[in-house]
């Protein structure tokens, strides 16, 4: 008995021992899995350069953010942890810290590589993540524009949005297609375009986003309405001006800036994949602008009504008119489906209206090049509609639609063009 004793003894001491050690063991595993960093989940899936198709009526910073909401919420899905950006995801935090960030700088970074104006479609060239930083060479960089042009009236945007303040004869003028190659013909389109080849001088229009003196000009034009340009070099008369009933006028010097156009021609049809871009027709959005604030002034003396209702008694009775004040004005006229366009039968211009394909260096507004045109021509001009069909590299029939802004789309494509243009 006390053999057995002394060996069961013995055979528990061992099992004790065995235990001791794999626990030993485990708190050295555990202590060595806590020393190694922690794997997280990148916030990009890949960064680089993308070319998307900007739609009529949305706003360059529109597309920035509608792009930058789709990789915000696929990161979040994904786990995404915000201090993992541009270390693949080995930053080791020991929690997904990713939040909605309300009043905090945006987490990830979208910008674009050059603004198209919102009645103005095609190429817009986004950088996502590290490819911010290679959008400053698109914005520099060579473009292709092709622009509906219709002689004989400005507006105070040159483009479609704006009121017209001019109005002029282009009768004279008597054809699109030169008649008399390398003669310089004012009465025709092409005739006067050598001018504009080459280095030229041009003043930017006052609706845009060149500063003065520190402020933006599209400031000084929305302010107040009393705002007049100093003259434009290369016009007869003066530039952009924005007339009130006032006597005064602020007199705004809008610097004259060097531009280069590496070529420019005039047509007479405009291309399928233009059409289908979306192009404004300048009269037709008129007619709508004139019936819309037709609409507005006979409904105006509703808006003026006072809040309170009253019952038949001339008691109250507890409710209220709608005084919302036009937030569609405030969202734009149109969307980018009800905003007037040319369709696919009628991409055959005559004058007063003509196609003006433009390949032109950053810093080129179209507007003011048709501005000048007409000016040459002896008559004023309006840009109606806008294209931007190559940026870079980029081409409009590569450019990713609307309808396939998706995270996985939006990665594919950057990762192909990572591959293909070298942005890695």
């Amino acid at each position: 008995m006390t053999k057995k004793r002394h060996w069961q003894k013995v055979r528990l001491g061992t099992n004790d021992g065995s235990m001791a050690n794999s626990q030993r063991l485990k708190m050295s595993e555990g202590r060595s899995k806590e020393e190694e960093p922690s794997r997280t989940v990148p916030l990009y899936r890949a960064e680089g350069l993308i070319a998307v198709h900007k739609p009529l009526t949305w706003t360059s910073n529109d597309v920035v953010a509608y792009i930058r909401g789709i990789l915000t919420r696929d990161a979040r899905n994904r786990g995404a942890d915000e201090n993992s950006s541009g270390d693949n995801g080995k930053s080791g935090n020991k929690r997904n810290e990713f939040k909605k960030r309300k009043g905090r700088k945006q987490l990830l970074k979208v910008g674009h590589g050059g603004t198209l104006d919102p009645l103005a479609s095609g190429v817009l060239v986004l950088g996502i993540g590290s490819g911010t930083t290679k959008l400053q060479s698109y914005l520099e960089g060579d473009k292709h524009y092709v622009a509906v042009v219709e002689l004989g009236l400005e507006t105070t945007t040159l483009d479609s949005e704006g009121d017209v303040v001019k109005e002029a004869s282009w009768g004279h003028i008597e054809s699109i297609e030169a008649t008399h190659e390398g003669i310089d013909d004012k009465t025709t389109v092409e005739g006067v375009l050598s001018k504009f080849r080459g280095k030229i001088d041009q003043v930017p229009p006052l609706f845009s986003a060149v500063r003065v003196d520190g402020k933006r000009l599209y400031e000084y034009a929305r302010e107040k309405n009393d705002v007049h340009a100093n003259e434009n070099k290369n016009a007869k008369d003066a530039g952009d001006v924005i007339t009130s009933d006032s006597a005064s006028h602020e007199i705004v010097d809008i610097p004259v800036r060097e531009v280069e156009v590496y070529e420019i021609k005039a047509g007479s049809t405009l291309e399928e994949d233009v059409v289908h871009s979306g192009i404004v027709d300048g009269r037709k959005y008129r007619d709508a602008v004139s019936s819309m604030k037709a609409a507005e002034t006979e409904t105006a003396a509703d808006d003026d009504e006072c809040t309170d209702r009253y019952d038949e008694t001339g008691k109250k009775d507890g409710r209220k008119n709608d005084k919302r004040k036009h937030k569609d004005k405030e969202k734009g006229l149109f969307n980018e489906e009800t905003v007037p366009k040319i369709e696919v039968d009628d991409v055959s211009l005559s004058l007063p209206r003509f196609a003006l394909h433009v390949q032109c260096g950053g810093g080129t507004y179209i507007r003011s090049l048709v501005r000048d045109i007409g000016c040459e021509l002896g008559t004023v001009a309006t840009m109606t509609g806008l294209v931007r069909t190559k940026q870079g590299p980029f081409v409009l029939v590569d450019a990713l639609r609307k309808e396939d802004w998706t995270a996985d789309k939006i990665y594919e494509e950057v990762m192909k063009n990572n591959r293909e243009n070298g942005f890695a």
